[in-house]
């Protein structure tokens, strides 16, 4: 669910370039897009429906180009999914059929302006607020990530990349923060991933010298050390063995006074 995260700044690239040349039938196709089944805060239906297709054309021939036999890998159609849900953030009305006609165009119509294309064995789908919450997090935190990397190798002194850098930490540092807090109403998919990209993380502060100088002297470069996560469930372990203990006693104190009773009748 979460893998095409970690690949977030090449989605971001794909997300710049996408259109390389006017492709007369994706233009077309869109312009028929009514906007009574899709409906954006802050674009039109035909322009989502445009920059759609022109990403799942450029994903495709990344990979087509290379070799004919391949098309986009399931990550990369997870991430268009997570795109159009974000765009449809407070359409909960439409979503679900919006989603659905993007699915039509996919299998009925991309052949016209795709070529080869093989079909993914996935549709489209909405995905759940909460979930979807956690994906913006983690996509954000590569994101932030690649572009504090960036500045650790930019040797380029004419702005102040050590301000840019500060407010790129502190970014990281809330969402990760957040996205922990999060993990404490269940989530664990997203844990795992969290804790993956803490791993990933560590290694940047372990291994890669700050050549620019600008980053590591940031007081929220580190993660938090505490994982609230860990703590809650050692928190509840022992709040369960504190309340059982009564419940024990009430079972052995009886078998005690049995075991000495029968004792004595013995002697």
């Amino acid at each position: 669910m979460y893998g095409f995260c970690n690949n977030s700044p090449y989605y971001e690239m794909v997300i710049e370039k996408k259109k390389k040349e006017v492709v007369q039938k994706i233009e077309d196709t869109c312009k028929a897009f009514s906007s009574n089944v899709c409906s954006f805060e802050n674009s039109s239906a035909e322009n989502i429906c445009k920059d759609f297709f022109y990403m799942y054309k450029y994903l495709h021939e990344y990979y087509y180009l290379r070799d004919f036999k391949s098309t986009l890998t399931n990550e990369d159609f997870d991430f268009l999914n997570y795109w159009l849900n974000v765009k449809l953030k407070g359409e909960n009305s439409k979503a679900s059929t919006c989603v659905d006609e993007f699915n039509r165009i996919i299998k009925g119509k991309s052949e016209n302006f795709i070529s080869g294309i093989k079909k993914l064995e996935k549709d489209l789908h909405v995905i759940d607020s909460g979930n979807l919450e956690n994906m913006e997090i983690l996509y954000e935190l590569y994101n932030t990530k690649q572009k504090i990397v960036d500045i650790m190798f930019d040797l380029n002194n004419t702005e102040d990349k050590k301000e840019i850098c500060k407010g790129h930490t502190k970014k990281c540092y809330d969402n990760y923060t957040k996205g922990m807090n999060n993990c404490l109403n269940g989530y664990d998919d997203f844990y795992k991933a969290l804790k993956l990209f803490e791993r990933d993380y560590k290694s940047l502060i372990e291994e890669v010298d700050d050549k620019s100088g600008k980053c590591k002297s940031n007081d929220l470069f580190r993660l938090p050390e505490n994982d609230v996560v860990l703590e809650a469930k050692q928190r509840r372990i022992m709040r369960i063995n504190i309340s059982s203990s009564p419940l024990i006693l009430l079972f052995v104190i009886p078998l005690l006074y049995r075991v000495k009773k029968i004792t004595l009748i013995k002697v």
